[in-house]
């Protein structure tokens, strides 16, 4: 693997645990929603994906992550201050990307925790805004201090009122103007469709980020509704982030 040797210029810590780390590196070629390789020296011992929150024109990387306290790789990056040295891999990687999407109605984007990065990315950009009629963004979390971003999202709902649906979802705790279940809950009872007075149907485009489970559970509702999966051989309706599952780190023994 080929890496870039960039600088920290600086982290933003959300809340206990909850990062992002700005970056400043030679620049690298990149469709929004893929993810890079981070690595913390130049032996490569240690590296893992994350995906890119930054759109493809700015020329700081900002990656969105969680601290996973004994794990092999957060603690480190959590503690690297502003100057400190860190290595991108010089290619971008995955298919998580609007090119891969059908042309449809509308687009749904599913995000738990820091899956809402891939999306942030894609709608930075002006693909998405000129080809969907809507844009539903869901962002799932457990307490109401994730819902972190709120700058963009309010900035996306001044500049396109008709055209852009966020949705927050908080499943531990009960706060105003969002909602409390499952987003596979959500989408059985139609609550989700409710909120965001927008049907989900077979002419839309589905993408999804996040928690295994959450993919998981939302595609085999997606697929008892009629829709297929994206796939390289045959296009579908539900595009998924498949490297989250690699991602999950792993925890020092």
């Amino acid at each position: 693997m080929k890496w870039l040797q960039g600088k920290v210029i600086g982290q933003t810590e959300w809340h206990p645990g909850l990062f992002s780390i700005f970056i400043e590196a030679p620049p690298i070629s990149f469709q929004a929603g893929q993810f890079v390789q981070l690595s913390l020296n130049s032996q490569e011992k240690h590296f893992r994906p994350y995906s890119l929150l930054n759109a493809p024109d700015d020329p700081v990387i900002e990656i969105y992550y969680t601290l996973v306290k004994q794990g092999l790789f957060t603690p480190a990056l959590a503690s690297l201050s502003t100057n400190s040295p860190i290595w991108v891999s010089a290619k971008a990687s995955g298919r998580f990307v609007l090119d891969e999407v059908s042309q449809s109605n509308n687009l749904w984007c599913f995000a738990t925790g820091t899956g809402l990065g891939p999306f942030l990315s894609i709608l930075k950009t002006s693909e998405p805004w000129q080809r969907f009629k809507k844009i539903i963004l869901v962002h799932s979390v457990r307490y109401h201090h994730e819902l972190t971003h709120q700058s963009f999202i309010e900035s996306w709902q001044e500049k396109y009122p008709e055209q852009f649906r966020w949705c927050g979802v908080v499943t531990r705790e009960q706060v105003a103007h969002t909602l409390n279940n499952r987003i596979p809950m959500l989408l059985q009872t139609r609550e989700l469709e409710n909120t965001v007075a927008c049907e989900l149907s077979l002419q839309d485009a589905v993408m999804l980020c996040g928690n295994p489970s959450m993919v998981s559970d939302v595609t085999q509702i997606l697929l008892q509704r009629g829709m297929r999966l994206n796939q390289a051989k045959e296009k579908g309706q539900i595009t998924i982030e498949s490297y989250w599952k690699n991602k999950i780190e792993v925890q020092k023994k």
